[in-house]
Formats: C-alpha cells, structure tokens, sequence
C-alpha cells in the first residue's frame, strides 16, 4: 500500500536523456525479439531494449550498456540479453537490468538461448558461453586456446545463432575464411558435437527450433529450421544432425536475397530478410508477401527484416532496420500485412522553431510540426506549382519570422505557410459552442511557383531585415522583394511570394550554396569547397578565405558575435567578425550538418549518429545517443534539444532540467503489481524511490523513468514488495 507522497530533488549531474520521437515505436534496428505470453521484448543497437505488453505500446529500458545487443531469450521468468564486445545481462522484471562483460574480449556475442537448466550464447571466432542462472557466465570455447569439435580458429567462423528444443542446443555459422559452415549440437549447452554441413551454402544467419502442432513429417516441421544469406532455408528433424533443404521458396525459384528472420505458426512457416518475405505452406509452396507498391494491398514493404514471431495474438510480427515494425491478420485463410504504425520514413534534411513550433522537412515534400518536440503531425498541401502530384521532391530546408514559414528544395520547389487568422468552432463540456481565432503558420501550406523561374535546388533559406533568402545549386541566391505582411492574402500568396517576385543576386562562384545565416554585419552564406561569403545588405557578395576545399554544410550564428561554419570529414570554423575564421578540431571525420546553440552549450549534428557538445567552440566533447542514424537537422524550444536525419529519425533530449513536480493521480494494485499513474511535463525525467517507514533508514533508488508522452503523463508497473506491510514512495526529479 502506498502510505505517502514526497517530492525531491537529486543533486546528480546532467546527462542527455534522448528518446524516440519519430517513428513509432521507435528507430533503433531491431535484430532480435521474444515473447513469454505476456511480454514481448526487442533488442537493438547500443544497448537499446524495449518491452511491450501488448505488441503495439513499446517502452524503452535502461539495461546499464552503450554496447549493442544481439540476442535475447527467456530463462523460465529471468530476461537474458547477449551483445558486443562479450557483453551479457538479465533483468526479473523487464525494468531494472543487470549488464556485465564478464570476459575481457573483443568477440561479440550474437545469440542466446535456453533450455530448463541452461542458457548458451554464441559469437565470433566460436565463442560460446554457458550460464546455469542467466547471472553467472563460463567461457567455454574461445576460438583461441580452446576449439569447439571439429571447428579451427583458421576458420575464423562466426558463430551466429544458437537455439533450444527436443532437449538438445543447436548452433550454426558463416562460412568463414574457407566458406564452410559450422553446425553442432550439444544436450547440456558444454560438449558440442559436430555435425555435417553437407549441402548447406552461404552463411547461416539464424536457426530456430519450431514447434508444430501439425502431424510428424508434416509441414511445417517441428524441428530445427534455419537460413542464410543467400536465400535458401534449411530444415532438420533429427536433432540437427542432417539437413533438408526448402526447394523453393517462390512460386519463380529460389529467393537470392540475405535471410535473417524464421517464424511458424500451425499450418504456415515465413522466411524474411532484407527486401524478402515468404510465407509457405508446404515443401514447395512460398509466396513472397512483399507488394510492387509498398503496403498496398495489404503487403509487406521492400525492408530489412531481423527477425519474427508468432505472437500471443496470433499473428505474425516482422520487425527489422529503423524499428519497422509489420503485424499479419488472416482471412478466410488469406494472409494479409498491417503497418501497425502511420509513421514516415521520409529523411528530414532540415529544422526550424518558429511561433512556439517545431517545423521539419524532407523527402517527398514531408512538412511535420510538433509543439511540444513529442508529437509529431504530418502537414498537408495542394501539390500544385513547383510542387508535382508525385511528391517526389525534396524540402531541403526551412525557416520563418511571426509573419511566414518558407521551405525549398529541389529543382525550385517552394512552400509557404503564412500567418493566417482562421475561425474554429470549439464544443466545451457543457455543449456551448464558441468561435475561436488561431494562426495557420506552420500548419496550412501552400506551393508556390518556382522563384525566378529557377530549376536550381534550393538548399538554404533565412531571413534579413524582413526579406526572405535562398540559396541553392550553381551559386543561386535568390531574395525575397514582397515586404508588404499586412497585405498577404490567399488570393495574392503566389503573386506576392513566389515566380518573379524573387530576385537573383550575384553570388560570384558557381559551386553548390547550401547554408545561410544572419550576423550582426549582414549574412553569412556557406557551400562546396569551402565556399563562405558574406554580404552586409544582401545585395553585394564577398567571398572570405577559409583554407579548405571540404563542403561547409551549414553556418549559424550561434551568439551575436559568433559565427560557426560546419562540414564535411567534420570541419569546424569560428568567426568573430564573418571575415577572418579559424579551423578548430571536432575530433570526429563524418559529416557535420546542422548545430544549436541550447543555454550557453553548442551542439553540433552530424552522419552517423554524431553530436558534438561545446562550452567554448574550441574544445568538443562527443554526446552519447540512441542511434547510429545520420543527424542532418536540429532546433531547440524550451530548453528542449531535438534532432532528425534519415529514415524520419527524430530524436529529443531536455537539456535545461524541467523544475515542475511530478505528481502521482493515482495508484492500485493488480495481479501482484503496483499500478502508479504519475502525470507533469513532456520530458520530465525522475526515479520512483521507495522506503518501508518515514522515521528510521533511507530512500531506496528506483528505476529512472521520463514522461516522453504528449501530454506528460506515465503508467508503471512494478511487483508489489514482499514481506513488508508499508511502503512509501516519491518521484524525485533526475538533472
């Protein structure tokens, strides 16, 4: 029972928390994922794991690594997790994790399974690890000075997947240096017995024990199933000692893409890999589920797919790069595809905030805001003008004042957003009905004519002294003549902002501009081979020395007397004045595309999941995230740091500590479970602690918990505590 309520706050230093924003669930590859019937569980990269009570919700876990994951399992009721780098860790309770790397080794571990009394987990160079509580490991081959039977290091095979069933261990291999798989089984998990690969080709990427409720020598199997790179599946029902090959896995021959991924359910078995997913009914019979147009037609997307299961609600779930998620349904014995998520997978090149809004933009002309960096909505627009029906253009930018929004892109594209006074009826809770004003910028769009009758992308867009400027392909620079705000009209918006009413300016390079900043001396223009020009009317251009030929992506002013210059192999220029500036040392060779400044620290994004944080513009430090996805925007509101880059990432972090108490709403118990519901603001990060009175003994620490939700609020489950007949519990608040 919960007898009080306490507030607190921890003295801890700052750490960037990120979370998902976009997409749903989540963006992290998802390369392995189990279910006990009541929790399912996806591990991903960089030590990201994340728990589902009902296959749509999925809730991210703190398992204490940054080393990437590669298998799960359950051992009876205990989690096991396997990653990089010989890591290993379990959790009781799918919150709080225990993560180890019990061996000094560079081998990654790459599967984990168990039986009743065992868990095994494989990796490279034939590693393979023995636990009999899930908490306490035994290295018992290495590669080096210990050989599974039959298997040498010369081989230098990966050991790739392990599975349990018919009280016997399975695990399978690449090929290796000589191209030749490994195969083993083993009853205890310790002494392995080499089997025959004969008549297996390719890597071997996952093996599953599939248990069928169909008749012996029945498709699909019971037995030990299996797959490899280049597209075949193989079958064993003798305790993987020989091997049946799938003939054909499409009604055209044989698949030739990597498979990575095997589920069954009672009748059907699927095979799914990158850009491939059959379903088959028998020896011969596959259907590939994959659609000439994405989801149509109730079809699986060209994707990577890690790996399936066949879940409690008896479905299939696909799941694989960027968090993609796919669920099956079946009809009249027909099997059709499901996006569980309306999530776009667009890249996002660019990010404003503008009028208490967050605006992003990207590929097939993608506009969404968000007000709170959480919540994200797709914006829509006629595709008319510079814009075709296709969508197929890219917004390679975006930026506003109070007034409009503008974003351009390839080939001349151009949007508008102006700030528009619309009337909406609102109904409150007594029925009345009242007429309300709110803006349009931001949310209604318009496509505009291509200005100055330009074909030349648009890169960079800014605003100076009320004017509105582009910057694109060939040294476009182009300006804005309309000044007339209060005259704007629906009538008159493509009139006024777009074609002819944009000048060209004389830019004197032809290279490929593609950042634009204001200063207090005029505006900065950044581009290829090393390109920075500066202006002090927008008029009249000078180029400024910069003693590198790498593309200066990006340039922001990040205080009023500072201006930072970002690129390719991950340059970074300082400038006082826009005339002279200095190279500085970020420690990194990718891409830097995009930087913020956020309370007095700048952050700077880049290819490959790179942030860069900096006090001083001199000294960079790198700033751990949740994503190797490449970073190309980033915008701040409120303290509030939010990134995106490709396949729709969009990442966010409070960096300026929220100070608002967390609040509990209520509070029940439920099938041996505490059930809190806790409520304050979006991105509000705090710990449940507990103690069992308030006169004598200290706060115990509990798991860290974010209020990542739009209206930030969070229910949590915890086991109710034995043994105590009291038990007290505050949110303390996490900086």
């Amino acid at each position: 029972m919960v007898l009080a309520t306490m507030l607190a706050m921890s003295a801890s230093a700052q750490n960037l928390s990120w979370h998902w924003a976009n997409p749903q669930p989540h963006g992290n590859d998802i390369v392995d994922m189990v279910c006990n019937g009541t929790l399912a569980v996806q591990v991903a990269e960089l030590g990201q794991l994340y728990t589902s009570p009902d296959f749509s919700n999925w809730y991210s876990q703190n398992t204490g690594t940054t080393n990437d994951l590669q298998g799960v399992t359950f051992f009876g009721n205990r989690l096991v997790i396997c990653g990089a780098n010989g890591l290993v860790g379990y959790s009781d309770d799918g919150v709080n994790f225990t993560s180890t790397v019990p061996y000094v080794t560079s081998n990654w571990l790459t599967s984990v399974a168990a039986s009743s009394n065992m868990v095994v987990a494989v990796g490279d160079n034939g590693t393979v690890y023995t636990s009999s509580n899930g908490a306490n490991w035994i290295i018992r081959f290495n590669g080096t000075t210990t050989n599974l039977p039959g298997y040498t290091t010369a081989n230098d095979n990966w050991l790739t997947s392990v599975a349990y069933g018919t009280n016997v261990f399975v695990l399978v291999s690449d090929g290796g240096n000589n191209g030749t798989c490994y195969v083993a089984n083993s009853s205890d998990g310790i002494h392995w017995t080499n089997q025959s690969a004969s008549g297996i080709s390719g890597d071997l990427e996952r093996v599953v024990y599939v248990s069928s409720a169909s008749p012996t020598n029945k498709f699909p199997y019971t037995g030990f199933w299996t797959v490899s790179d280049d597209g075949t599946a193989y079958y064993s029902t003798n305790r993987g000692i020989s091997w049946n090959k799938f003939s054909s896995l499409s009604n055209n021959g044989n698949s030739t893409n990597v498979l990575y991924a095997i589920a069954t359910d009672t009748a059907t078995g699927l095979v799914a890999g990158d850009n491939e997913a059959q379903l088959g009914r028998d020896l011969l019979t596959w259907n590939s589920q994959i659609g000439t147009n994405g989801l149509a037609n109730n079809r699986l997307a060209a994707w990577a797919y890690y790996t399936a299961i066949w879940n409690t609600n008896n479905s299939y779930l696909l799941a694989g790069s960027d968090g993609f998620i796919q669920q099956s349904g079946i009809t009249n014995g027909v099997y059709y595809w499901t996006n569980l998520y309306n999530c776009p997978r667009d890249w996002l090149w660019q990010m404003t905030a503008a009028n208490g809004l967050y605006i992003a933009v990207g590929d097939n002309g993608r506009i969404m805001t968000s007000d709170n960096g959480a919540d994200w909505s797709i914006e829509a627009f006629a595709t008319t003008n510079s814009i075709p029906a296709t969508r197929s253009n890219v917004l390679f930018c975006v930026v506003g004042n109070t007034n409009l929004i503008i974003a351009a892109g390839n080939q001349g594209s151009l949007l508008a957003s102006p700030n528009f006074a619309q009337s909406v009826l609102v109904t409150n809770t007594a029925g009345l009905v009242t007429t309300n004003s709110v803006s349009t910028l931001g949310v209604s769009w318009y496509a505009l004519s291509a200005p100055a009758t330009t074909t030349n992308d648009l890169a960079g867009v800014g605003v100076f002294s009320n004017k509105f400027y582009l910057v694109g392909g060939n040294g476009t620079i182009l300006r804005l003549n309309f000044t007339n705000w209060p005259g704007l009209n629906q009538t008159n918006l493509n009139l006024s902002l777009g074609g002819t009413n944009w000048t060209k300016m004389t830019a004197g390079t032809t290279n490929y501009l593609s950042g634009i900043t204001v200063f207090t001396n005029g505006l900065v223009v950044s581009g290829d081979q090393g390109n920075l020009l500066t202006s002090p009317d927008g008029v009249n251009w000078t180029k400024r020395t910069t003693g590198t030929t790498n593309w200066l992506f990006r340039v922001h002013a990040m205080t009023t007397n500072l201006l930072l210059a970002a690129g390719e192999n991950g340059v970074l220029f300082t400038s006082t004045n826009s005339v002279n500036w200095s190279q500085h040392t970020s420690g990194t060779t990718n891409w830097l595309n995009d930087a913020v400044m956020v309370s007095n620290t700048c952050y700077v994004v880049g290819n490959n999941g790179t942030v860069l944080a900096s006090t001083n513009f001199t000294s960079w430090t790198n700033v751990p995230t949740i994503t190797t996805r490449s970073l190309y925007a980033a915008a701040v509101q409120n303290g509030q740091l939010v990134v995106a880059g490709i396949q729709g990432t969009i990442l966010q972090a409070q960096v300026v500590p929220i100070t608002t108490p967390v609040n509990f709403v209520s509070y029940a118990q439920s099938s041996g479970l505490n059930v809190f519901s806790v409520a304050g603001v979006v991105n509000q990060k705090f710990t449940l602690d507990s103690r069992t009175n308030l006169i004598s003994g200290s706060w115990t620490t509990g798991p860290t918990l974010n209020l990542i939700y739009g209206d930030g609020s969070l229910l949590f489950y915890q086991p109710v505590p034995t043994n105590t007949h009291a038990q007290f519990y505050r949110c303390t608040l996490s900086f």
